[in-house]
């Protein structure tokens, strides 16, 4: 069996080069020609896969190691009998911190507690949850709004649009729709802003154009006071470098680009790729050492400043904020942020990082254990 596959995808050649020979690409540019004879098709968010690209193709099967799927035309796989796998969950722990790391950043350089906030949660799957579930170890007070959700379980815990909108701060967490009874294009337009506080904190790490950053841009030119914190793009890589410029926080779609949350895409590509084509796998990943593996704070620390320190010391969103607006001294902006995601580098999720406590410190352990971190306490 042929193999093509997005070159960013880790382990890839590893994992799949017992189902067959595998050929690695640069996923955003990639064209029918390119797919030659093979028969699986690999790819991340940046590459479309639909009639285009694959009519007249080999490909019997197609993985795309993300949690959002509108890069991928279903209903042209299904038509044409073409298996599709995904990686739902892969990267929602990775995203999840990246959020708690910016709030935890803006907390300190705005001067207050994030327990003294009340954060708005739309959409509450993968993402949203662990979202939620770090906010309330934080002892944050979160309300969410989710209509698909609240629909297809009948739960009274979602909270309707205008409750969650007068929230201090909303974060986005829902997949792109364009269509459908929920459509999320534009969700956040000029009525959607126009409602929320004028201190308000927005963060969206889901997909672009679920803001209309035009409406966003003059907006913040007559609230000033509003903190936005942007993952992601309208147009990637091409983004608009004066909606950058007003950012509190600004990254190039990495917020679930942890080493361990691609590692779990493969995984799962690499398992559902076998049970497709009905093939007994045989490869596991062996993941490197991480590059911090313990922390240990004496009794007398304040729990505030434990956990600031440990989340900081694992990832600070800080840098890769800083790397995106050099993006302003480059001759080719597009293929800078390209290469920010293409050369990212290795960072750790938080559970590779053991934090050792005195015995005393049981409420703080249990914090940091819900947040994720491996902490415990010692005699």
């Amino acid at each position: 069996m042929q193999i093509l596959a997005d070159e960013n995808i880790p382990y890839i050649k590893e994992a799949f080069s017992s189902l067959g020979k595998v050929r690695t690409m640069a996923g955003r540019h990639l064209k029918r020609s390119d797919l030659g004879e093979a028969q699986m098709l690999l790819v991340r968010s940046v590459t479309q896969v639909d009639e285009k690209l694959l009519s007249g193709s080999a490909i019997r099967f197609v993985g795309s190691a993300t949690i959002g799927l509108d890069h991928i035309d279903l209903a042209y796989l299904q038509q044409q009998d073409i298996g599709f796998a995904s990686a739902p969950g892969s990267n929602a722990n990775s995203a999840a911190e990246y959020v708690i790391s910016a709030l935890l950043i803006i907390a300190e350089r705005q001067g207050f507690q994030l327990s003294d906030k009340t954060v708005g949660i739309i959409g509450c799957g993968h993402v949203g949850s662990n979202v939620l579930n770090k906010l309330k170890a934080l002892g944050v007070e979160c309300v969410i709004h989710d209509p698909p959700l609240r629909e297809k379980t009948g739960s009274q815990d979602y909270a309707n649009l205008d409750t969650v909108l007068s929230a201090d701060i909303i974060t986005l967490h829902v997949p792109l729709k364009k269509t459908g009874r929920y459509p999320t294009l534009h969700l956040v337009d000029t009525h959607f802003l126009a409602q929320l506080r004028d201190d308000v904190i927005l963060i969206n790490t889901s997909r672009g154009a679920v803001i209309d950053e035009i409406a966003l841009l003059k907006t913040l030119t007559t609230r000033p006071a509003m903190t936005v914190i942007l993952d992601v793009w309208q147009n990637e890589p091409d983004i608009n470098l004066s909606l950058l410029q007003r950012t509190a926080l600004g990254t190039p779609h990495i917020a679930g680009y942890s080493f361990d949350g691609k590692v779990r895409g493969t995984e799962m590509l690499y398992s559902a790729a076998c049970d497709y084509f009905q093939i007994s796998p045989t490869w596991h990943a062996q993941k490197p050492p991480p590059p911090l593996t313990q922390l240990s704070f004496f009794q007398s620390i304040n729990d505030n400043v434990a956990i600031h320190t440990a989340v900081m010391a694992c990832y600070d969103v800080r840098r890769d904020d800083a790397a995106l607006r050099q993006i302003n001294q480059v001759s080719h902006p597009s293929a800078y942020f390209d290469q920010l995601r293409k050369n990212y580098p290795i960072r750790r999720e938080w559970n590779c990082v053991k934090i050792i406590l005195s015995k005393e410190k049981t409420i703080l352990t249990t914090r940091l254990r819900n947040l994720g971190f491996n902490s415990s306490t010692t005699d």
